[in-house]
């Protein structure tokens, strides 16, 4: 152990996945430094999530299109935090405004990318290119940690807890709705982020897992994802599935993945959500090092990733892939073999 540190921020300011990976250092952290105080700076949309984690102490709120927008915005932000009197920060999807925000802070330790034009705003830099995808996510998080911590532990945990009061509301909820059995969730969508199977091939497999296993089919996704999954459920004449897109909060959907029986996406923030709840998972990555499952694939699951069999693109675009969307040549029965092989090992 290097430096004790007393009070920490950890700054996370983009999706729910990148969030839920990033939690785990508030853990290590926890563990490291007993009697740590560990605040997480992050959007509004993911403070309900990060309200739920156990070695999360104090939620602040980021507010780029409103209260902190433009340089005059984070000179309040910057305000703001040296009020907290933090002794480090640490910068994990690096912004120069938020780097700037730091170091006016009076902020003595601030950890971020060594790779930035602005980099020298930070007291301690880390130089690794996460672009090369060539460990996971979640270790490029912890990466930041080194300045500070000889080891790691052996298995890095996710400690989030749902209130119970909650979990009962919800489930009063999902009865209301016909959901009283053992269910699969799906979810279609990906919001854009990364590669994604076909609607025909969504039809399919919600097709033989209702029709031949007879399980309980919910389907989640934003409100703009609610066209999308109503398509499928038509299509596929799905009329026992139940369609929870753009229904639920993110604390709701939190309680229906920690009971599912099975989740089934592509690389999308639910799925991390779900394996951070230690619910099964199935899901489809492209082999492109950007976007694959070594980075930012199911931590702990990876073993139930299905990856199609091509040629690696350099660089993920799907508008140009040379393979017309490589998630499409995956066929239903390996699919389907898949999940019915972790739902006997579950």
């Amino acid at each position: 152990m290097k430096k004790k540190l007393q009070r920490v921020l950890l700054i996370r300011t983009d999706r729910i996945g990148d969030v839920v990976l990033t939690t785990p250092v508030a853990t290590v952290l926890k563990t490291t430094f007993p009697g740590v105080h560990v605040s997480f700076l992050g959007h509004q949309y993911t403070a309900p999530l990060l309200e739920m984690y156990q070695d999360i102490d104090e939620v602040l709120t980021y507010q780029p299109e409103k209260l902190h927008r433009g340089w005059s915005g984070h000179l309040l932000l910057a305000s703001q935090l040296k009020e907290k009197e933090f002794d480090a920060a640490f910068l994990f999807f690096p912004r120069p405004a938020l780097a700037f925000a730091l170091k006016k802070s009076n902020i003595p330790l601030r950890v971020g990318s060594g790779y930035r034009w602005y980099s020298f705003l930070f007291s301690h830099r880390v130089f690794e290119h996460r672009k090369y995808g060539s460990k996971h996510e979640l270790e490029y998080n912890l990466s930041l940690l080194k300045p500070f911590i000889n080891t790691f532990p052996e298995r890095i945990q996710f400690r989030f807890k749902i209130p119970s009061q909650l979990e009962t509301q919800v489930k009063t909820k999902l009865n209301e709705t016909g959901i009283n059995k053992s269910y699969v969730v799906i979810h279609p969508g990906s919001g854009g982020s990364a590669p994604n199977l076909s609607i025909e091939q969504y039809i399919s497999i919600a097709r033989r897992l209702s029709q031949d296993l007879s399980l309980q089919l919910v389907f989640t996704g934003s409100q703009d994802e609610q066209v999308l999954v109503e398509r499928i459920l038509k299509e596929g004449k799905l009329n026992r599935a139940v369609n929870l897109s753009g229904l639920l909060t993110l604390p709701e959907l939190m309680v229906l993945l920690k009971d599912a029986t099975l989740f089934v996406s592509s690389s999308t923030g639910p799925l991390h959500l779900a394996n951070a709840l230690n619910t099964p998972i199935v899901s489809f990555y492209c082999p492109s090092p950007p976007c694959s499952a070594r980075r930012w694939g199911p931590y702990h699951q990876l073993d139930w990733v299905i990856t199609p069999n091509v040629e690696p693109c350099k660089d993920c675009n799907p508008k140009k892939c040379p393979h017309n969307n490589c998630l499409g040549t995956l066929d239903t029965e390996t699919i389907l073999e898949k999940i019915t092989k972790r739902l006997q090992s579950s």
